[in-house]
């Protein structure tokens, strides 16, 4: 089966007079579950390619069906929807955002996805690359290699059925590079489709098919073993067993994007309403009894004299408006609390925190200082304090 199929793909670009063809007219097939590297001198087309492969960008003309949707066609919202659901991208600069740990950089996909459990399927990931015991350290804290596999966690994140890489292996060393082919390898074997941008003919040899461009076409189209049927032609993959709710976004993420997009905090701005909720509701109980004060002689009320209905109703509505407090300020305080647990529990940037917090005092208020004035009361009640 085709996940990738393109035809005619075309992308220009205008450089001053000149019109530039970054890809002529190219046609391509990759199949589920295959591994190609794309390969070409600078210039030759191949990193437009993976952008347009990517979803990163749309060509000037021609048809590109990913997984059975013509995405060629598509607005960038649309765009952005299938990078999340479909692509997992690892890059040769790794993206990481340095002020937050490994663990946290492999949520990132999860918090665009919404997801409300976010650290153990990143600590999956992470188990997948061998890097649990570096869950904790920060990138600065940690080698090139170990960055990288970091970068292919948050890739592997959410199980995408492509994944592209743009020369994963360009800032490593041979050794270090190798350990992440292997991975790439292994990804590989478990069904996902690789699709590796690089100028090294040793990283594309490790491929299962050589993909060369120039001048913004394809050239050399090859499988690396000789006894390949063609170059589609690949062992049977092990079918895709994602999620059904499986949500990438797209990790081209800087440490400023993140701070401008931190995840909701869980019940922060229920714990706010009732928190003021609870104070509204004590308001109108002091407001009811000051009326009620104010016009009725509430001590010669008794079984003699009947209260009048206004303010019987008044009473009533005062004694509602007295549950009503304690029930949101209960309510506040609970929520306020479990946002605050949800913080501890799965660090990372948060939004809502102050909600939370304004939540938790007004509850607390709401509670406290009735029980406060009660107890005064009755202290002052026993000790013969008349005021």
């Amino acid at each position: 089966m085709n996940l990738i199929e393109v035809r005619g793909l075309t992308k220009l670009y205008r450089m001053g007079d000149t019109i530039v063809r970054a890809l002529d007219g190219v046609d391509l097939t990759i199949r589920r579950g295959e591994f190609v590297a794309i390969t070409g001198a600078s210039g030759s087309g191949k990193s437009t390619m993976m952008h347009l492969l990517g979803c990163l960008d749309r060509p000037n003309s021609g048809r590109y069906v990913l997984n059975g949707r013509d995405v060629s066609r598509l607005s960038d919202r649309e765009l952005a929807k299938v990078r999340n659901r479909e692509i997992g991208f690892v890059f040769q600069t790794f993206n990481l955002i340095n002020r937050t740990t490994a663990l946290e950089n492999v949520t990132v996909p999860l918090f665009y996805a919404r997801l409300g459990s976010t650290r153990e399927p990143a600590r999956r990931a992470l188990e997948r690359v061998g890097l649990t015991h570096r869950a904790t350290h920060k990138p600065n804290e940690l080698s090139g290699g170990e960055r990288q596999r970091v970068a292919i966690a948050r890739a592997i994140v959410n199980d995408p059925p492509l994944l592209l890489a743009d020369e994963p292996t360009g800032n490593l060393d041979t050794r270090t590079g190798e350990q992440i082919m292997a991975i790439f390898h292994e990804l590989n074997r478990l069904g996902v489709t690789v699709v590796i941008v690089t100028h090294e003919p040793d990283i594309a040899q490790q491929t299962r098919r050589i993909i060369q461009m120039r001048d913004g076409k394809i050239v050399s189209d090859r499988p690396v073993t000789p006894d390949a049927d063609s170059p589609g032609e690949v062992a049977p993959p092990i079918p895709d067993a994602r999620a059904e709710n499986l949500v990438l976004s797209n990790p081209q993420i800087s440490a400023t994007t993140a701070a401008e997009h931190p995840r909701p905090m869980p019940g922060a701005t229920g714990a706010m309403g009732c928190g003021l909720g609870s104070l509204v509701a004590w308001a109108a109980v002091l407001a009811l009894l000051a009326w009620l004060s104010a016009n009725f002689d509430v001590a010669s009320f008794g079984p003699d004299k009947p209260a009048p209905a206004a303010a019987a109703y008044a009473g009533f509505a005062a004694l509602g408006a007295m549950a009503t407090a304690v029930i949101l300020a209960l309510s506040a305080i609970v929520l306020a609390r479990r946002a605050r647990r949800t913080i501890r529990r799965d660090p990372g940037p948060w939004r809502g925190a102050g909600r939370a917090l304004t939540g938790l005092v007004c509850g607390t208020l709401a509670l406290g200082v009735p029980v406060a004035l009660a107890v005064v009361a009755i202290l002052r009640n026993r000790l013969g304090f008349d005021g």
